[in-house]
C-alpha cells in the first residue's frame, strides 16, 4: 500500500515542533478530555496527540483508506467517507454529541462544505467548539505570483491542486458565519512577521499579541468558533 499523502510517521509532538506552526496552534486550541470529530484525519497524526498527550476520545472520517488504515492504530474511532458524499456524516452519529469539531485543512479539498458543516452541527454539544484552518489564496507571495502572471497548481500547499475550493480571511469567515457558526477568534500559521513577534513576546513574558495583517500574512487561516 502506497503513502498516504497526507501523512506523519509519527503522531505529531508539538514539544519537537515550532510553537507557531498550524499544527501547533491547533493542538493548543483543543481542551482536554474533549469529545473530537474530526473531519480529515489523514493518518491519524493530530489525533494520536489529542488521544495521548490530552485525554480525548477522537473519532475521524477519512477519505483515504491507507490512511485509515494507519489512524486506526492511532485514534480511538476512524472510518472511511468521503465528506462529499450525502449522509457522509453517519459514521460518526453513534458517538455524538461531541465537544469539538475540527477540521484543519479539509474544507478546501471539498465540493460542497457547507452541507457538511450544515449537518455537523446536530453532532455538536450545544456552544462546542469548532476550529477550521483554511488555506489562505490572498497570502503575499500568492499575490506576488498573480501580479507576475503566474496562477500554477502545485502538489502541496494554497495551490495544492486537488483543492476545490479558494478561500480569504473573509470568505472563510464567511463559510462559518453562514453554516450556523459565530467565529470567535482567528489565529494565523505560516507568518514570519507574527512568528517573530511571537517569539519576542515568549522571550518577554507578554501576551502573544494578535493576528498582523492575518489577510496578508497569513499562509493558513485557523477560525475558532462556536456552534450557534
Amino acid at each position: 500500500m502506497s503513502t498516504p499523502k497526507y501523512h506523519l510517521e509519527q503522531v505529531f509532538d508539538p514539544a519537537r515542533a515550532h510553537p507557531d506552526e498550524a499544527h501547533s496552534v491547533l493542538i493548543r486550541l483543543i481542551p482536554p478530555g474533549s469529545r473530537v470529530l474530526e473531519l480529515g484525519c489523514a493518518s491519524g497524526y493530530l489525533s494520536g496527540t489529542m488521544e495521548q498527550a490530552l485525554g480525548c476520545r477522537v473519532t475521524g472520517l477519512e477519505y483515504d483508506a491507507g490512511a485509515v488504515e494507519i489512524a486506526r492504530g492511532r485514534m480511538s474511532e476512524v472510518y472511511q467517507a468521503d465528506l462529499d458524499a450525502p449522509d457522509c456524516l453517519a459514521p460518526a452519529r453513534a458517538s455524538a454529541p461531541y465537544d469539538v469539531l475540527l477540521a484543519a485543512a479539509v474544507l478546501e479539498h471539498i465540493k460542497q462544505p457547507e452541507r457538511v458543516l450544515r449537518e455537523a452541527r446536530a453532532l455538536l454539544q450545544p456552544g462546542a467548539r469548532v476550529i477550521v484552518s483554511l488555506p489562505n489564496v490572498a497570502y503575499w507571495q500568492i499575490r506576488l505570483k498573480l501580479l507576475l502572471g503566474r496562477f500554477d497548481y502545485e502538489d502541496y500547499g494554497v495551490m495544492d491542486r486537488t483543492h476545490c475550493r479558494l478561500y480569504t480571511l473573509k470568505t472563510g469567515c464567511e463559510l462559518l458565519e453562514t453554516t450556523g457558526y459565530a467565529v470567535e477568534q482567528t489565529l494565523i500559521a505560516g507568518s514570519g512577521v507574527q512568528n517573530g513577534l511571537n517569539a519576542l513576546a515568549r522571550r518577554l513574558g507578554r501576551p502573544l499579541p494578535p493576528p498582523v495583517l492575518p489577510g496578508l500574512f497569513g499562509y493558513e487561516l485557523i477560525y475558532v468558533a462556536a456552534a450557534r
